[in-house]
C-alpha cells in the first residue's frame, strides 16, 4: 500500500513537470524508480533496466495529456511533429535494444552527462549565444527533422526520457520560442515513449530475475498508479507554463536538469 502512495506521488510530480516543461517526466521518474524498486528488493542488476522501461511507459499517458493540454494553447508545431516523429520511433527501438546491452554504470554515467549538459545549456544559452553571434538558426524541415528526432529518440530510450529535454532545446537552436519547444517536445513525446516502452517489453522477456507483474522492463503497478497521477496534474503545469516569463521557464528547466543529474550520480 506505502509502494502506491508513493508511485501516486511520483505519477503527480510527473505530470507537473510534463505539463511545465514539455518532457515526460523520465529525468525524475528514472532515479527515483531505481530509489524505489532498490527499497522493494528488486534484483540489482535489472533495477536500472526496469526503472528505465516503466518510465517510458508512464510518461506515454503523461505525454498524451501534456499535448492535448499544449495543443489547446496553440503552442505545438504540428507540422514537425510527425517528420520528427518518424526518426523518434526508429531510434527509440534501435536505442532500447543498445541500452540493454550496456553495463548500469555505463548508463548512469550516459544519463548524467547529458542532465548536466542540457540544463547548463538552457541556464546559460550556449546555443542561442552562437546563433547570435552566427546569425543562422539550425535548420529543420521536413527533411532534416527525421535525422533529428532518429538521435533524439536514440538518446531518450536509452535514458529512460520523453525527449523533452532534447526537443526543446532543438526547437529553440530552431528558432521558435520557449513555449513551442516545450508543446512540441510534450507530441513528440507520445511515439517516443510508445517505441521505447515495446522495446524494453520485448528485449527484456525471458530474464529470470524480474519480479512479478511485469512484461519484460515494465513493472505494471508503477505504471498504473504514475499514468493515473500524472494525468490529472499535466493540464496543471502546461497551465502553470503559460504564465512564468519565457527566460525565468527556461532557466527552472535547467536548474532542474542539473539537480536531476546529482540525483543520478549519486544514486
Amino acid at each position: 500500500m506505502i509502494d502506491i502512495v508513493i508511485f501516486l506521488a511520483l505519477g503527480a510530480c510527473t505530470g507537473l513537470l510534463a505539463g511545465m516543461f514539455g518532457i515526460g517526466g523520465g529525468s525524475v521518474l528514472v532515479p527515483a524508480l531505481m530509489f524505489i524498486f532498490y527499497g522493494m528488493d528488486f534484483e540489482a542488476s535489472v533495477v536500472i533496466y526496469l526503472a528505465i522501461g516503466t518510465s517510458l511507459t508512464s510518461i506515454f499517458f503523461s505525454a498524451l495529456s501534456s499535448a492535448y493540454s499544449h495543443h489547446l494553447k496553440q503552442s505545438v508545431e504540428w507540422p514537425l511533429v510527425i517528420p520528427l516523429s518518424i526518426g523518434m520511433v526508429a531510434g527509440a527501438l534501435i536505442g532500447a535494444k543498445y541500452a540493454i546491452s550496456l553495463e548500469s554504470n555505463h548508463l548512469k554515467l550516459i544519463i548524467t552527462i547529458f542532465l548536466f549538459a542540457v540544463g547548463a545549456e538552457m541556464v546559460f544559452g550556449y546555443s542561442q549565444f552562437i546563433i547570435n553571434k552566427t546569425k543562422k538558426k539550425l535548420s529543420i524541415s521536413n527533411f532534416t527533422a527525421p535525422v533529428h528526432g532518429a538521435w533524439i529518440g536514440f538518446l531518450s530510450s536509452i535514458i529512460g526520457i520523453g525527449g523533452g529535454s532534447f526537443t526543446t532545446p532543438l526547437m529553440i537552436a530552431g528558432g521558435y520560442n520557449i513555449r513551442k519547444g516545450i508543446g512540441t517536445a510534450a507530441a513528440c513525446g507520445v511515439p517516443i515513449a510508445i517505441a521505447g516502452a515495446l522495446g524494453y517489453m520485448l528485449f527484456g522477456q525471458g530474464n529470470i530475475y524480474l519480479p512479478s507483474f511485469t512484461s519484460g522492463f515494465v513493472f505494471w503497478p508503477a505504471v498504473a498508479a504514475i499514468s493515473f497521477a500524472s494525468i490529472l496534474t499535466a493540464k496543471v503545469g502546461a497551465n502553470l507554463s503559460h504564465s512564468l516569463a519565457e527566460i525565468t521557464l527556461k532557466r527552472m528547466f535547467g536548474i532542474f536538469l542539473i539537480i536531476v543529474g546529482v540525483m543520478v550520480m549519486i544514486s
